[in-house]
């Protein structure tokens, strides 16, 4: 069944599209790492129990490789690319890792149809009219970094079916995930005399709903349904987050972002409706077990 993987990619885009209200009101007064590195110390403090269902697996490291590569390395990229050109221009050209995670999901042998191809560049066009960046500057560093998180992105995603083909299971990818980035960062901040934790019961638990919750929801849909559809499916992200913020009454939708909002929604439509053609087989490991869960 398909269903689950389709659900659990939105609800995991639902979650990541809700948290980043919080974080950004943290990141105003401890700044855009501290406010990662608290995100990761407390999915890895919280989460931590996992650690006894921990069998040794090849997978583990692709786990590893994705969260230092995302969560660490592509993050942070994004919010520099942000801070030089501005968000409507960084938010688009990170958001073409939904483009190179199809061609991604084709080297690992998933059936990419042309309405996945069409539903990729569909959300690249409806990021690039919800987003409202304030003012857009011209940055080669800027436009480059937001490039490269777009390719750390789609590379550390990649890395996530890597692991699900190694059995390794959606909860325990999303612990090493935070893990791995979460002792680098640390470890950086420490050495810059800048180690601090958000000190916050709610950020703890939006970390966990976000890192912990999400990721697992999202390595559980890339295992069902694939990499190439799981990612379009995620990215309707921005439209939560813009929908949330004209309900509770912080922003105003302007005509460009409604006309955004329906070229997502039209692209959504487009990636559902590739599921017809695409094979409905529950994924296996290399020993030919299936990775369904107990």
């Amino acid at each position: 069944m398909v269903l689950p993987g389709l659900f659990s990619a939105i609800i995991a885009s639902t979650i990541w599209a809700l948290v980043i209200f919080l974080y950004k009101k943290y990141m105003e007064s401890h700044g855009a790492l501290v406010v990662n590195f608290s995100r990761l110390f407390y999915v890895s403090t919280l989460m931590s129990p996992v650690l006894i269902l921990i069998t040794p697996s090849q997978g583990l490291w692709a786990a590893a490789f994705s969260g230092i590569i995302t969560l660490l390395v592509g993050d942070n990229l994004y919010f520099y690319a942000i801070h030089k050109v501005g968000g409507s221009i960084a938010a688009p050209l990170t958001y073409t890792y939904i483009i190179i995670a199809q061609y991604f999901a084709l080297l690992l042998g998933e059936q990419v149809t042309p309405l996945l191809i069409v539903s990729s560049l569909l959300i690249v066009l409806g990021v690039s009219l919800l987003t409202r960046g304030g003012e857009a500057k011209l940055s080669a560093a800027g436009v480059g970094a937001a490039l490269l998180a777009a390719l750390m992105w789609s590379l550390g995603m990649t890395a996530i079916k890597l692991a699900a083909l190694q059995g390794v299971s959606p909860i325990i990818i999303a612990y090493i995930r935070a893990l791995s980035a979460g002792l680098l960062l640390g470890l950086y901040l420490w050495a810059k005399g800048r180690l601090k934790v958000v000190k916050s019961p709610v950020f703890a638990i939006a970390s966990l709903l976000d890192l912990g919750a999400g990721s697992a929801l999202f390595a559980y849909s890339v295992e069902r349904v694939g990499l190439a559809l799981s990612t379009i499916l995620v990215s309707i992200a921005p439209l939560i987050t813009q929908l949330f913020a004209k309900i509770s009454g912080l922003e105003r939708l302007t005509y460009r972002q409604m006309l955004g909002a329906v070229v997502i929604f039209l692209a959504i439509v487009l990636a559902v409706s590739s599921i017809q053609s695409l094979p409905l087989t529950v994924p296996t490991t290399k020993s030919g077990t299936s990775n369904s869960p107990p």
